[in-house]
């Protein structure tokens, strides 16, 4: 690993506008993007919310990485999920590129992979502002909300934890980061509000959703639930805004809608 460290902290030193970037992560290109980088992508996934317009490759593939491809984008600088095989990285280091591993999912993931691009490419102090904005609000004790998305609920230890306590909420379940979607589980949580993410291309707001509370009310386990009766249970499109990266900053005005119909 011991390249691979060198070449992280070589990438550090470099200034605004002087890169060349690959990025394996669509989260972490919403991040570039915030951070005035746009003109610095040469590569990214498919997955990335680029502008239709912008000239970046489209075929960075995490799971099938192809060094080759990688190098004929001319990058010099690479970001990559810590996800990712770590031999990856190793590889791309060893091929002379300056590698970024991002931090493997926690509260406070994205934060520390805000701060980390803003060192990468010259604009920490960019990156400062678009951190202090997931401070926690001051309210009152937080409330709890469940949120569902593609099959799963996240839990205390997600990277949606910073956005939720931003907004005065938390996750009603007691620990992990990702769990799988439970009826019974969801009922024993007893949330103040139910979230459920649709998978989209397009970011749009959070709103009360009428199909979920028909389907929720059809549920012996459920129907009694408060946060039914009292119609908090709500959906939103994911978009680019929902990934691990500076996007979740643009839902704020979501969860603290949410946070604010609990109180009445």
């Amino acid at each position: 690993m011991r390249p691979l460290l060198l070449w992280v902290a070589s990438c550090l030193t470099l200034s605004a506008g002087e890169h060349r970037i690959a990025c394996y992560s669509p989260g972490a290109t919403q991040t570039l993007l915030d951070l005035g980088c746009s003109a610095e992508i040469v590569m990214a996934t498919r997955w990335c919310p680029l502008p239709k317009a912008h000239t970046a490759a489209r075929d960075a593939d995490i799971f099938l990485p192809d060094l080759e491809r990688l190098l004929n984008a001319k990058p010099d600088l690479v970001i990559i999920p810590r996800m990712a095989n770590p031999l990856w990285a190793d590889k791309c280091a060893k091929a002379g590129l300056r590698v970024v591993l991002l931090h493997p999912e926690s509260r406070d993931s994205v934060s520390r992979d805000i701060l980390l691009l803003g060192q990468a490419t010259g604009r920490a102090e960019t990156a400062k502002k678009i951190v202090d904005g997931f401070a926690p609000r001051p309210t009152a004790p937080a409330r709890t909300i469940i949120m569902v998305w593609d099959g799963v609920m996240a839990g205390p230890d997600s990277y949606l934890a910073e956005p939720l306590a931003h907004a005065g909420l938390k996750s009603a379940l007691n620990m992990g980061s990702w769990v799988r979607f439970d009826w019974e589980l969801l009922a024993a949580s007893n949330p103040d509000a139910v979230l459920w993410i649709k998978n989209s291309d397009a970011n749009g707001p959070g709103r009360v959703s009428q199909e979920k509370i028909r389907e929720m009310s059809r549920i012996p386990a459920i129907k009694d639930l408060p946060c039914l009766r009292q119609h908090r249970i709500y959906e939103a499109t994911s978009g680019s805004n929902w990934l691990p990266g500076s996007g979740l900053s643009k839902i704020s005005d979501t969860l603290i809608s949410i946070r604010e119909e609990t109180e009445k």
